[in-house]
């Protein structure tokens, strides 16, 4: 006769319903997959976590890091992964996991246990979630954990539901403000070290380097409307954004501001690339052939992240970029810095005129 299976341990189980109160408190996205992957790796006693998003672009089936926990005695260590450029097939274990909704499995590998759960129905998961474990967990152990992965999901549609336009599914307006002041205190951050970096006599690229804002507008976009109708207007924005999906790292912020206008965030971005990976950007846009409508242009304008300045003087050099990049011919890119140091652009305010005054002195005397 089968024996039932065994019950998870009841303090587990608490400890788990407790990791689901919390996560539907939790509204940073980030924070969100970390606590998600940190509470399944704690409920498994695992000593290993990577959680995966899930990518069908048929015929093929790939999967991309988002992010991985490692356990160290009592401590959890969290690291993003998002570089953009980490998507691989999936294997036979990640593959099984995703033929069943909330699908799981499980393989031995030497003293471990590889644990594979899909986050989402038959042939819609997102997510893979991959805990390694010395001990191998029971059918009741993997259904409670099941359940609190079914939290994440819906945690994820909510968090996208208020922060995702609903047509090109960029960052919206309203989650502009927060990211912006995470992106000006990020800037302070990277001055800080390069400043240490120097008394050092070190230079660490992966934190000192700058932090960019970009502006980007299609051009004559109200004539597409005008001539093809609003329904081609709006799959001229859906190519627009997946565009930029494709040209920025998944860790950089992408917004769609309004209308025709989108904003991208960067951080850690030496100044002798900023201009180039936007122009990559309007080469793309450029050389993409859109339906019934053609070839589009897009003018983009840049500005450095100062975190002396106020938001809306940052967003301000930024949309002056963009005004020159419209006024003087279209589909280019120009940055606020290089237009002021050129003599193509002036600084009418007092303030902005100290400033770039005590940049020039930094960099010359």
């Amino acid at each position: 006769m089968r024996q039932p299976a065994a019950l998870p341990d009841p303090s587990r189980t608490l400890a788990l319903l407790a990791g689901a109160e919390t996560l539907s408190r939790i509204r940073d996205l980030r924070e969100i997959y970390r606590h998600t992957t940190e509470t399944a790796m704690r409920f498994l006693e695992g000593s290993y976590g990577l959680l995966f998003a899930v990518r069908f672009t048929p015929p093929e089936l790939t999967v991309g890091l988002l992010g991985y926990c490692v356990a160290d005695s009592s401590v959890t260590y969290w690291d993003d992964v998002c570089d953009g450029h980490s998507w691989l097939p999936v294997d036979p274990l990640l593959s099984g996991c995703l033929h069943a909704d909330y699908g799981h499995a499980a393989v031995r590998e030497g003293d471990t246990w590889r644990l594979a759960f899909a986050v989402g129905a038959l042939g819609q998961a997102r997510w893979v979630l991959e805990i390694h474990s010395p001990v191998e967990p029971g059918e009741a152990d993997c259904a409670a954990l099941g359940l609190f992965l079914r939290c994440f999901d819906n945690q994820h549609h909510g968090w996208e539901y208020a922060n995702l336009d609903t047509l090109t599914r960029l960052l919206n307006r309203r989650t502009f403000d927060d990211d912006f002041e995470r992106l000006i205190a990020a800037a302070e951050q990277a001055e800080q070290a390069r400043l240490n970096a120097g008394e050092r006599r070190e230079h660490s690229l992966a934190v000192s380097q700058p932090c960019w804002l970009g502006v980007v507008d299609i051009d004559h976009f109200k004539s597409i409307n005008d001539n093809y109708g609003h329904l081609f207007g709006d799959e001229v924005l859906l190519r627009i954004a997946d565009l930029m999906r494709q040209s920025f790292r998944n860790h950089d912020k992408l917004f769609r501001f309004g209308g025709e206008e989108f904003v991208v965030m960067l951080r850690n971005v030496a100044e002798d690339n900023v201009q180039g990976i936007f122009d990559r950007f309007r080469e793309a846009v450029a050389q993409h052939e859109f339906p019934r409508v053609g070839r589009v242009a897009c003018s983009v304008g840049f500005a450095r992240i100062d975190p002396r300045l106020s938001p809306a003087e940052l967003l301000g050099r930024a949309d002056e970029a963009l005004y020159y990049s419209k006024e003087h011919g279209r589909n280019q890119v120009n940055g606020f810095d290089e237009l002021v140091m050129s003599g193509k652009l002036r600084i009418t305010t007092p303030a902005g005129q100290a400033q770039i005054q005590s940049d020039i002195d930094e960099i010359f005397l």
